[in-house]
């Protein structure tokens, strides 16, 4: 598997003319030039259903537990090829790493986040491995575009169990003014009626439209909700543009298991989960390559 992370850039080439007029099949996203990677990519399966196997050996609530995490996670970004940073605070400390811009660097960073701890007892496969993973996929995603138009902070939350302590601290390292978005990830691998459907928590407008746009092009559908209570609330409240991704936590499609010790890697949906991280993709690829 890390050999796989570890794949290194693809670089600049000409555009491929398209069908669509768009570059390498992309509709025109990327800039001229520039490649970006197809969403189906063959490594994405196995780096998500490795991470969350992995995550979920045991629970992430004490401190050795999270020290173990942050290890691994600080690993895995080292693995696919960022520089994994720890972000402390009194209690706890995030794990985060700063892709930065290859265009200049005059695009507003956006940050992807997610949170890896759990509540006692409980190995959290769903409850957060499932959002953990993607933010690790869409790092991966990352290192296949050579043309970034921004920086991207991809960050792995402590203590968002305890009341988002994480996330508002890594928060109040940061300037809304200069923050294009903040996209967090939490509990997206359960879809019992199979209706791949997501919810986007209290989206701002522009947001709303990019996920609509890319939950066209993944094949899934999206409903927005006033959910907060997980990291997004914790960037939204010191105004920055926010948006939390999960499953159908308002629409009653949640995972059962939540907070239990059965919130294990078997009852992970993957073929939802994959389609979640290709969501999340969609839409930081989109605004990656753009103006």
């Amino acid at each position: 598997m890390l050999a796989a992370l570890a794949a290194g850039l693809i670089a600049c080439e000409a555009p491929m003319d398209t069908p669509d007029g768009g570059v390498d099949g992309h509709g025109g996203d990327a800039p001229a030039g520039c490649t970006r990677p197809e969403l189906d990519a063959p490594w994405l399966p196995s780096l998500l259903t490795s991470a969350v196997a992995q995550l979920a050996t045991a629970p992430r609530a004490t401190t050795t537990q999270r020290t173990t995490a942050r290890t691994y996670l600080s690993n895995q970004l080292t693995a696919i090829g960022w520089q994994p940073q720890l972000h402390m605070y009194t209690t706890g400390a995030n794990v985060y790493a700063t892709i930065p811009a290859t265009m200049g660097g005059t695009g507003s960073e956006i940050i992807v986040g997610a949170h890896f701890d759990t509540v006692t007892g409980s190995p959290g496969a769903n409850d957060n491995a499932s959002g953990v993973a993607v933010v690790l996929a869409v790092a991966r995603f990352l290192k296949d575009v050579p043309c970034r138009s921004a920086p991207v902070t991809v960050v792995l939350f402590d203590e968002e169990e305890q009341g988002l302590f994480g996330a508002r601290a890594f928060a109040m390292t940061k300037t809304a003014a200069n923050v294009r978005a903040v996209h967090t990830i939490d509990q997206v691998a359960w879809d019992q009626d199979n209706d791949l459907r997501f919810e986007l928590e209290v989206p701002t407008a522009v947001l709303e439209a990019e996920y609509r746009a890319a939950a066209q092009v993944v094949g899934v559908i999206v409903n927005t909700t006033a959910t907060q209570g997980t990291d997004h609330e914790a960037f939204r409240d010191r105004a920055f543009k926010a948006i939390g991704l999960t499953e159908e936590y308002v629409g009653g499609d949640t995972s059962p298991h939540r907070h239990t010790p059965q919130d294990t890697a078997a009852t992970v949906d993957t073929p939802y989960l994959v389609l979640a991280a290709k969501l999340t993709a969609q839409v930081i690829l989109s605004e990656v390559s753009g103006p």
